[in-house]
């Protein structure tokens, strides 16, 4: 396993994680203008890694509008195979996405336009970086259980990005999902949440917060998860140098469970 961090693709974002003795880089894409920014900044990106020695693991783009009608828009698949192709010149291991839901168009439409996604950029990335739905729900619909049992079903070569958080502010279980799809996942987000009873309350770094992590690391290693593992600064709280100390609270504290 390796630990790393999202982080922007500055020169100084590479320095800022290679000086808080972490792994990687992973770069999240939250809209379009994002992703073009992203893939013009390629070349730029490949000198910080040669540069500073750290890699990016996983590229992703969030936040969908690609699903219309149930079927993807062909203006915006041109620029997700556009990132796709601009994480493979950069060496990343995994690309991360998700397909959102046409509330216009029925269930059994909406998983035939996610089916069609992910398999054209199964089909564009030829074996060379993993495929990965997130579990995040924002845009996306496939997150859960039931739609990896319809959607992996019918891709057998796409993965998950696993995310505890959101699991858990579902209500849902994730011990139960890790243990269940522990094989598919390909990349895993470390991510601090906490709640009061029922009530969301923030996202501190992982280490303080709901999430029991010397469980998910049991589940982890039991279904043979050995790869890299990205810390998610999420919290309106842990900002500034406060943030800073989080991430290296969060460094040391999931650094216990890593074992090889």
């Amino acid at each position: 396993m390796r630990l790393g961090r999202i982080k922007g693709y500055r020169e100084e974002d590479f320095q800022t994680v290679k000086n808080q003795k972490l792994q990687f880089i992973e770069i999240c894409c939250n809209n379009a203008k994002d992703a073009k920014n992203f893939i013009e900044a390629t070349e730029q990106i490949k000198n910080c890694i040669a540069n500073t020695g750290i890699d990016v693991s996983a590229v992703g783009r969030w936040n969908h509008d690609v699903n219309v009608g149930g079927k993807p828009d062909p203006e915006q698949l041109k620029l997700y195979i556009a990132q796709l192709d601009a994480a493979i010149d950069i060496g990343a291991k995994t690309f991360v996405l998700g397909c959102n839901k046409d509330e216009n168009v029925s269930l059994f439409k909406n998983y035939c336009c996610a089916i069609e996604l992910f398999g054209q950029l199964l089909d564009r990335a030829a074996g060379k970086i993993k495929i990965a739905v997130e579990n995040c729900d924002w845009n996306n619909f496939v997150v859960s259980p039931r739609d990896w049992e319809i959607v992996l079903a019918e891709l057998p070569g796409l993965y998950i990005k696993y995310d505890c958080s959101h699991s858990y502010n579902r209500g849902c279980n994730y011990l139960n999902e890790l243990s269940d799809w522990g094989e598919k996942i390909a990349h895993f987000h470390i991510k601090g949440t906490t709640h009061a009873g029922k009530r969301w309350v923030d996202d501190p770094p992982a280490g303080m917060d709901d999430i029991n992590w010397p469980s998910v690391f049991a589940v982890l290693y039991a279904r043979g998860y050995d790869g890299d593992l990205s810390i998610e600064p999420h919290s309106g709280t842990w900002r500034g140098a406060l943030g800073n100390a989080g991430v290296e609270f969060t460094r040391d504290y999931i650094s216990k469970f890593m074992f090889r």
